[in-house]
Protein backbone atom coordinates (compact mmCIF):
# COMPACT_ATOMS: atom_id res chain seq x y z
CA UNK A 1 0.00 0.00 0.00
CA UNK A 2 1.11 3.32 -0.87
CA UNK A 3 2.76 5.79 1.93
CA UNK A 4 1.80 8.73 -0.71
CA UNK A 5 -1.74 10.26 -0.02
CA UNK A 6 -3.22 10.29 -3.61
CA UNK A 7 -5.64 12.63 -4.43
CA UNK A 8 -8.47 11.96 -7.47
CA UNK A 9 -10.46 15.07 -8.27
CA UNK A 10 -12.24 15.72 -11.50
CA UNK A 11 -14.87 18.29 -13.50
CA UNK A 12 -15.06 22.19 -13.06
CA UNK A 13 -12.08 24.47 -11.24
CA UNK A 14 -14.62 24.05 -8.31
CA UNK A 15 -14.85 20.84 -7.91
CA UNK A 16 -11.82 20.13 -8.23
CA UNK A 17 -10.59 22.66 -5.54
CA UNK A 18 -13.41 21.26 -3.36
CA UNK A 19 -12.35 17.41 -3.70
CA UNK A 20 -8.48 18.75 -2.82
CA UNK A 21 -9.32 21.14 -0.16
CA UNK A 22 -11.27 18.14 1.92
CA UNK A 23 -8.19 16.03 1.37
CA UNK A 24 -6.49 18.76 3.10
CA UNK A 25 -8.49 19.86 5.96
CA UNK A 26 -6.61 18.51 8.65
CA UNK A 27 -3.34 20.11 7.45
CA UNK A 28 -4.56 23.66 5.85
CA UNK A 29 -4.67 25.39 9.41
CA UNK A 30 -1.47 24.17 10.73
CA UNK A 31 0.05 24.88 7.56
CA UNK A 32 -1.04 28.63 7.87
CA UNK A 33 -0.59 28.63 11.71
CA UNK A 34 3.29 27.82 10.65
CA UNK A 35 3.24 30.27 8.02
CA UNK A 36 1.76 33.47 10.12
CA UNK A 37 4.42 32.26 13.04
CA UNK A 38 7.45 33.35 10.65
CA UNK A 39 6.33 36.37 9.02
CA UNK A 40 5.81 37.02 12.92
CA UNK A 41 9.31 35.98 13.30
CA UNK A 42 10.58 38.04 10.39
CA UNK A 43 8.43 41.36 11.36
CA UNK A 44 5.63 41.10 9.29
CA UNK A 45 2.28 41.60 11.12
CA UNK A 46 -0.74 39.05 9.72
CA UNK A 47 -2.81 42.74 8.50
CA UNK A 48 -0.46 42.99 6.57
CA UNK A 49 0.26 40.10 5.12
CA UNK A 50 -3.61 39.71 4.65
CA UNK A 51 -3.78 42.53 2.84
CA UNK A 52 -0.91 41.79 0.80
CA UNK A 53 -2.56 38.89 -0.32
CA UNK A 54 -5.64 40.37 -1.35
CA UNK A 55 -3.81 42.99 -3.56
CA UNK A 56 -2.39 39.94 -4.96
CA UNK A 57 -5.83 37.85 -5.37
CA UNK A 58 -7.10 40.56 -7.55
CA UNK A 59 -4.82 40.32 -9.73
CA UNK A 60 -5.14 36.23 -10.09
CA UNK A 61 -9.09 36.48 -9.66
CA UNK A 62 -8.47 38.97 -13.07
CA UNK A 63 -5.78 36.95 -14.86
CA UNK A 64 -6.58 32.99 -13.62
CA UNK A 65 -9.73 32.70 -13.66
CA UNK A 66 -9.88 29.19 -13.43
CA UNK A 67 -7.01 28.68 -10.48
CA UNK A 68 -8.75 31.33 -8.85
CA UNK A 69 -11.84 29.50 -8.71
CA UNK A 70 -10.13 26.13 -7.85
CA UNK A 71 -8.50 28.02 -5.40
CA UNK A 72 -11.71 29.69 -3.03
CA UNK A 73 -13.39 26.33 -3.62
CA UNK A 74 -10.15 24.93 -1.88
CA UNK A 75 -9.94 27.42 1.05
CA UNK A 76 -13.93 26.62 1.89
CA UNK A 77 -13.51 22.89 1.69
CA UNK A 78 -10.86 23.12 4.03
CA UNK A 79 -12.26 25.74 6.23
CA UNK A 80 -9.46 28.36 5.88
CA UNK A 81 -9.79 31.87 5.07
CA UNK A 82 -9.19 32.14 1.00
CA UNK A 83 -6.73 35.28 1.36
CA UNK A 84 -4.73 33.51 4.74
CA UNK A 85 -4.24 30.65 1.63
CA UNK A 86 -2.91 32.92 -0.81
CA UNK A 87 -1.01 34.50 1.25
CA UNK A 88 0.62 30.56 2.09
CA UNK A 89 1.50 30.27 -1.42
CA UNK A 90 2.46 33.63 -1.58
CA UNK A 91 5.65 33.42 0.91
CA UNK A 92 8.33 35.24 -1.31
CA UNK A 93 6.15 37.69 -2.75
CA UNK A 94 5.29 38.94 0.84
CA UNK A 95 8.42 38.78 2.00
CA UNK A 96 9.99 41.12 -0.27
CA UNK A 97 7.10 43.27 -0.70
CA UNK A 98 6.84 44.04 3.14
CA UNK A 99 9.92 43.78 4.38
CA UNK A 100 12.32 43.54 1.50
CA UNK A 101 13.22 40.12 2.99
CA UNK A 102 14.91 37.41 0.82
CA UNK A 103 13.17 33.71 1.34
CA UNK A 104 16.04 31.15 1.47
CA UNK A 105 14.05 28.59 0.09
CA UNK A 106 15.97 26.35 -2.55
CA UNK A 107 15.77 23.41 -4.61
CA UNK A 108 17.34 21.40 -7.32
CA UNK A 109 16.28 20.24 -10.87
CA UNK A 110 17.64 17.63 -13.37
CA UNK A 111 16.57 17.23 -16.87
CA UNK A 112 17.60 14.05 -19.46
CA UNK A 113 16.62 14.28 -22.71
CA UNK A 114 16.48 11.28 -25.00
CA UNK A 115 19.83 10.48 -25.84
CA UNK A 116 20.93 10.74 -22.66
CA UNK A 117 18.97 8.21 -21.56
CA UNK A 118 19.35 4.32 -21.45
CA UNK A 119 16.11 3.71 -23.57
CA UNK A 120 14.64 6.89 -25.34
CA UNK A 121 12.82 8.01 -22.22
CA UNK A 122 12.97 11.80 -21.36
CA UNK A 123 13.25 12.39 -17.26
CA UNK A 124 12.72 15.35 -14.95
CA UNK A 125 13.97 14.76 -11.78
CA UNK A 126 13.83 17.22 -8.34
CA UNK A 127 14.43 17.44 -4.74
CA UNK A 128 12.49 19.74 -2.69
CA UNK A 129 13.80 21.75 -0.04
CA UNK A 130 11.74 23.46 2.15
CA UNK A 131 12.00 25.77 5.12
CA UNK A 132 11.00 24.68 8.74
CA UNK A 133 7.73 27.18 8.34
CA UNK A 134 6.28 25.13 5.50
CA UNK A 135 4.27 22.04 6.35
CA UNK A 136 5.92 18.84 5.17
CA UNK A 137 2.91 16.77 4.59
CA UNK A 138 3.80 15.29 0.77
CA UNK A 139 0.89 14.28 -1.49
CA UNK A 140 0.28 13.70 -5.17
CA UNK A 141 -2.74 15.41 -7.34
CA UNK A 142 -4.30 13.43 -9.78
CA UNK A 143 -6.61 15.48 -11.25
CA UNK A 144 -9.31 14.92 -14.60
CA UNK A 145 -10.26 18.65 -15.91
CA UNK A 146 -13.73 18.59 -17.45
CA UNK A 147 -12.33 20.24 -20.67
CA UNK A 148 -8.06 20.41 -20.13
CA UNK A 149 -5.64 18.00 -19.72
CA UNK A 150 -5.39 15.33 -16.92
CA UNK A 151 -2.36 15.75 -14.82
CA UNK A 152 -1.00 13.40 -11.89
CA UNK A 153 1.36 16.06 -9.93
CA UNK A 154 3.78 16.22 -6.79
CA UNK A 155 2.26 18.92 -4.11
CA UNK A 156 3.24 19.32 -0.42
CA UNK A 157 1.92 21.79 2.18
CA UNK A 158 -1.54 23.39 0.79
CA UNK A 159 1.32 24.66 -1.83
CA UNK A 160 -0.08 25.14 -5.94
CA UNK A 161 3.30 24.10 -6.44
CA UNK A 162 2.22 21.37 -8.75
CA UNK A 163 5.00 19.69 -10.39
CA UNK A 164 4.40 16.64 -12.72
CA UNK A 165 3.04 15.24 -16.22
CA UNK A 166 -0.31 15.87 -18.16
CA UNK A 167 -1.84 13.69 -20.55
CA UNK A 168 -0.11 15.51 -23.65
CA UNK A 169 2.77 14.84 -22.14
CA UNK A 170 3.95 17.77 -20.86
CA UNK A 171 6.46 17.78 -17.83
CA UNK A 172 7.37 20.45 -15.28
CA UNK A 173 9.48 21.13 -12.47
CA UNK A 174 11.62 24.24 -10.79
CA UNK A 175 13.19 26.12 -8.83
CA UNK A 176 13.08 29.34 -6.70
CA UNK A 177 15.04 32.56 -7.74
CA UNK A 178 16.30 35.29 -5.73
CA UNK A 179 15.51 38.21 -7.78
CA UNK A 180 14.83 42.25 -7.20
CA UNK A 181 12.15 42.74 -9.27
CA UNK A 182 9.19 41.21 -7.51
CA UNK A 183 5.34 43.32 -7.88
CA UNK A 184 2.00 43.14 -6.71
CA UNK A 185 0.60 40.19 -9.72
CA UNK A 186 -0.01 36.66 -9.66
CA UNK A 187 1.90 34.88 -7.30
CA UNK A 188 5.00 32.89 -8.74
CA UNK A 189 3.37 29.37 -7.89
CA UNK A 190 -0.03 29.73 -9.65
CA UNK A 191 2.09 29.46 -12.51
CA UNK A 192 2.59 25.86 -12.14
CA UNK A 193 -1.07 24.96 -11.75
CA UNK A 194 -1.00 26.43 -15.38
CA UNK A 195 1.79 25.08 -17.02
CA UNK A 196 0.10 22.06 -16.58
CA UNK A 197 -3.47 22.82 -18.21
CA UNK A 198 -1.23 23.57 -21.28
CA UNK A 199 -1.60 21.28 -24.67
CA UNK A 200 1.01 22.50 -26.36
CA UNK A 201 5.27 23.15 -25.57
CA UNK A 202 4.46 27.16 -26.61
CA UNK A 203 1.12 27.16 -24.11
CA UNK A 204 3.36 25.64 -21.18
CA UNK A 205 6.27 28.13 -21.43
CA UNK A 206 3.52 31.48 -22.04
CA UNK A 207 1.90 29.98 -18.59
CA UNK A 208 4.80 30.34 -16.92
CA UNK A 209 5.57 34.02 -18.70
CA UNK A 210 2.26 35.31 -17.59
CA UNK A 211 2.69 38.98 -18.60
CA UNK A 212 0.61 39.69 -15.50
CA UNK A 213 3.14 38.05 -12.73
CA UNK A 214 4.22 39.28 -9.61
CA UNK A 215 7.11 37.23 -9.43
CA UNK A 216 8.97 34.40 -11.33
CA UNK A 217 10.38 31.00 -10.64
CA UNK A 218 12.90 28.46 -12.78
CA UNK A 219 10.61 26.47 -14.89
CA UNK A 220 12.16 23.40 -16.43
CA UNK A 221 9.38 22.17 -18.88
CA UNK A 222 9.75 18.95 -21.05
CA UNK A 223 7.81 16.94 -23.68
CA UNK A 224 7.53 13.35 -23.81
CA UNK A 225 9.14 13.95 -27.82
CA UNK A 226 12.09 15.08 -26.38
CA UNK A 227 12.19 18.60 -26.01
CA UNK A 228 13.43 20.73 -23.06
CA UNK A 229 13.43 24.43 -22.29
CA UNK A 230 14.51 25.88 -19.32
CA UNK A 231 13.42 29.26 -18.57
CA UNK A 232 14.38 31.47 -16.03
CA UNK A 233 11.43 34.05 -15.24
CA UNK A 234 11.65 37.28 -12.70
CA UNK A 235 9.11 39.88 -12.51
CA UNK A 236 9.17 41.44 -15.00
CA UNK A 237 12.24 39.66 -17.40
CA UNK A 238 13.05 36.03 -18.33
CA UNK A 239 15.47 33.56 -20.11
CA UNK A 240 14.94 31.00 -22.62
CA UNK A 241 17.22 27.93 -22.65
CA UNK A 242 17.27 25.29 -24.85
CA UNK A 243 18.53 22.12 -23.35
CA UNK A 244 19.01 20.31 -26.36
CA UNK A 245 20.98 16.52 -26.36
CA UNK A 246 22.96 16.64 -22.84
CA UNK A 247 21.24 16.25 -19.74
CA UNK A 248 20.95 19.05 -17.49
CA UNK A 249 20.63 20.78 -14.54
CA UNK A 250 19.34 24.00 -12.47
CA UNK A 251 19.14 25.05 -8.49
CA UNK A 252 18.58 28.69 -7.49
CA UNK A 253 21.08 31.03 -8.82
CA UNK A 254 20.92 32.56 -11.97
CA UNK A 255 22.28 31.25 -15.26
CA UNK A 256 21.53 33.55 -17.93
CA UNK A 257 24.46 36.67 -17.83
CA UNK A 258 21.27 38.84 -18.82
CA UNK A 259 19.32 38.37 -15.60
CA UNK A 260 22.14 38.03 -13.64
CA UNK A 261 21.99 42.68 -12.36
CA UNK A 262 18.63 41.36 -10.91
CA UNK A 263 19.94 38.68 -8.35
CA UNK A 264 20.88 39.24 -5.15
CA UNK A 265 22.02 37.39 -1.75
CA UNK A 266 24.60 34.17 -1.85
CA UNK A 267 24.16 31.67 -4.41
CA UNK A 268 27.10 29.13 -3.34
CA UNK A 269 24.97 27.06 -1.80
CA UNK A 270 22.97 26.79 -5.31
CA UNK A 271 26.20 26.53 -7.18
CA UNK A 272 27.21 23.61 -5.04
CA UNK A 273 23.92 21.83 -5.70
CA UNK A 274 24.28 22.61 -9.09
CA UNK A 275 27.85 21.68 -9.95
CA UNK A 276 27.40 18.47 -8.11
CA UNK A 277 24.39 17.55 -10.03
CA UNK A 278 25.77 18.63 -13.69
CA UNK A 279 28.96 16.28 -12.93
CA UNK A 280 26.70 13.54 -11.78
CA UNK A 281 24.22 13.84 -15.08
CA UNK A 282 27.32 14.08 -17.02
CA UNK A 283 29.01 11.44 -15.96
CA UNK A 284 26.25 8.60 -16.69
CA UNK A 285 25.08 10.21 -19.76
CA UNK A 286 23.32 7.67 -22.20
CA UNK A 287 22.55 5.49 -19.11
CA UNK A 288 19.86 7.19 -16.99
CA UNK A 289 17.16 5.89 -16.08
CA UNK A 290 14.80 6.67 -13.44
CA UNK A 291 16.75 4.94 -10.97
CA UNK A 292 19.99 6.45 -11.63
CA UNK A 293 18.18 9.69 -11.03
CA UNK A 294 16.41 8.70 -7.86
CA UNK A 295 20.17 7.37 -6.67
CA UNK A 296 21.65 11.14 -7.66
CA UNK A 297 18.71 13.03 -5.45
CA UNK A 298 20.37 11.00 -2.51
CA UNK A 299 23.40 12.13 -2.62
CA UNK A 300 25.34 13.57 0.19
CA UNK A 301 28.29 15.08 -1.14
CA UNK A 302 28.87 18.86 0.57
CA UNK A 303 26.68 18.20 3.08
CA UNK A 304 24.76 20.98 4.54
CA UNK A 305 24.82 21.90 0.68
CA UNK A 306 24.35 18.65 -0.66
CA UNK A 307 21.29 17.86 -3.27
CA UNK A 308 19.86 16.22 0.35
CA UNK A 309 19.93 18.15 2.25
CA UNK A 310 19.49 17.95 6.20
CA UNK A 311 19.24 20.29 8.66
CA UNK A 312 22.13 22.50 9.51
CA UNK A 313 22.48 22.16 13.06
CA UNK A 314 24.43 25.66 13.01
CA UNK A 315 21.21 27.51 10.81
CA UNK A 316 18.18 27.36 12.81
CA UNK A 317 16.18 28.39 9.58
CA UNK A 318 17.57 26.85 7.02
CA UNK A 319 15.90 24.61 4.70
CA UNK A 320 16.22 20.90 4.09
CA UNK A 321 15.05 18.25 1.61
CA UNK A 322 11.57 17.19 2.33
CA UNK A 323 11.21 14.69 -0.66
CA UNK A 324 12.57 13.57 -3.82
CA UNK A 325 10.62 13.47 -7.54
CA UNK A 326 11.25 11.88 -10.35
CA UNK A 327 9.00 12.43 -13.73
CA UNK A 328 8.89 9.93 -16.51
CA UNK A 329 7.06 12.08 -19.04
CA UNK A 330 7.11 9.33 -21.90
CA UNK A 331 5.22 7.43 -19.64
CA UNK A 332 3.49 9.70 -17.49
CA UNK A 333 3.99 8.60 -14.27
CA UNK A 334 5.69 9.85 -11.17
CA UNK A 335 7.76 8.47 -8.65
CA UNK A 336 7.57 10.36 -5.67
CA UNK A 337 9.95 9.84 -1.79
CA UNK A 338 7.45 11.37 0.19
CA UNK A 339 10.28 12.38 2.48
CA UNK A 340 14.25 12.56 1.88
CA UNK A 341 15.31 9.96 -0.60
CA UNK A 342 18.27 8.96 1.59
CA UNK A 343 15.30 7.89 3.97
CA UNK A 344 12.51 7.30 2.24
CA UNK A 345 11.53 4.49 -0.79
CA UNK A 346 10.41 5.59 -4.00
CA UNK A 347 7.06 5.23 -5.18
CA UNK A 348 5.29 4.75 -8.63
CA UNK A 349 2.40 6.67 -9.54
CA UNK A 350 1.14 6.78 -12.96
CA UNK A 351 -1.50 9.11 -14.34
CA UNK A 352 -3.44 6.15 -15.89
Amino acid sequence: MSSVQVIEASGSPAAIGETIGRALEVILPEAITRHRQELARRGISWDLALDLARRLRDDLEGNLPKTAEELAALARAAGVDVDALVSLNALQETLFLARRIRMEEGCTSLAVPAEASNDGSVLLAHNEDALPCRHERVYVVRVRPADEPAFVAFAYGGLFLYQGVNEVGIGSTGNALQVTDIRIGVPKLFLYREVLRASTLAGAIQAALLPERANGNNHLIATADGEIYDIEVTGRHYALHYVGNKPFSHANHVLAPELRSLEEGDTLDSQLRRNRAQRLLTLAAGQHTVETLQALLRDHANQPNALCKHLDPAADHASRTIAGLVIDVTRRELWVAPGAPCRVAFERIPLA
